[in-house]
């Protein structure tokens, strides 16, 4: 991965629906190996996939919630049906699992306190070996999905 690589991921990630004209521009190159780099980087997996950032308010899911997920025991398969959980539900917007206690840290997004509650006690409670639900409402959203510039040189 070179320098124009770098840049053609920063520049779709500023807008990933640039046309490929003006993308080449930007970066320094003609449209047709522009058009070959970015094929090359979908193909090899760099760029996982476009997608389209929505407003959570607009959309009736500006109730955002971030949780604090402890299991009561740790293993390979309470993790899988977990996350397996946290995949299928569409209300958990974020999951990362973390490094000792707690073991995840989740993003929920839904209409309001009361859909949250509903959520909380019927669905997330209920999953199977979760010892531990800590929430913290978020106050404002100050940066978010921001792009990652490569470090490789």
């Amino acid at each position: 991965m070179d320098r124009i690589d770098r840049e053609i991921l920063y520049q779709l990630q500023l807008d990933g629906r640039m046309p490929n004209n003006e993308l080449a521009d930007r970066v320094g190159l003609s449209p047709s190996p522009c058009h070959r780099r970015v094929r090359q980087l979908r193909d090899t997996g760099v760029i996982r996939r476009f997608t389209t950032v929505l407003d959570p308010t607009a959309i009736g899911r500006g109730y955002e919630v971030l949780l604090w997920v402890t299991l009561r025991t740790v293993t390979r398969e309470t993790m899988a049906a977990v996350e397996a959980a946290f995949e299928r539900l569409d209300e958990v917007v974020e999951a990362h699992r973390m490094m000792g206690q707690p073991d995840y840290l989740i993003m929920v997004a839904v209409p309001d306190a009361a859909a949250f509650e509903a959520f909380y006690i019927d669905t997330l409670a209920a999953l199977p070996d979760i010892e531990r639900l800590t929430s913290m409402t978020t106050m404002k959203t100050i940066k978010r999905g921001g792009p990652l510039r490569s470090l490789r040189r």
